[in-house]
């Protein structure tokens, strides 16, 4: 005798939202799925103030941030900029427009920031690591002792 039952079918594998094998799509079209709205501006000129850099950029919609780094014992400006979105689609917008622009005399160069903004203390915590790069399997024992005193003389 035949049962009269629904086929069963199995649930669609998590990983891929039910779209057969192959994985998601990533970067082709559509909305970008940054989770910054952080842009990196390069080329600038050394007397550009932040305001100069938000009113061009506030044409893609508001903008939360403009920072220009400096360097640390010169306080001169290091020639870039990261200019942050409040929504990251209009970073991405901004991107594409701005990119390959002049500004002031300067073609710029627009990317996607990497990472967002250190804060001071992120800043602090990193400058405190010390690496030393040598290939201590060359020396001889005394002499890995004597690097291995030094350094740590020079690390506190």
């Amino acid at each position: 005798m035949r049962r009269y039952s629904p086929p069963y079918r199995s649930p669609p594998r998590r990983g891929y939202g039910g779209r057969g094998r192959s994985p998601p799509r990533r970067g082709y079209g559509g909305r970008k799925e940054q989770g910054s709205g952080s842009l990196l501006v390069r080329n600038i000129p050394l007397s550009c103030r932040g305001e100069d850099l938000r009113v061009p950029f506030e044409r893609f919609g508001p903008v939360r941030d403009v920072y220009l780094p400096k360097d640390y014992y010169t306080g001169e400006p290091r020639g870039f900029a990261f200019v942050e979105f409040v929504d990251p689609y209009d970073a991405s917008e901004a991107q594409y427009h701005m990119n390959h622009q002049v500004f002031f005399g300067r073609e710029i160069t627009v990317v996607l920031a990497a990472e967002s903004r250190k804060r001071p203390e992120e800043m602090r915590s990193r400058a405190r690591v010390r690496t030393f790069a040598l290939p201590l399997s060359t020396l001889s024992w005394s002499s890995t002792v004597k690097v291995i005193l030094s350094c740590s003389k020079t690390a506190r």
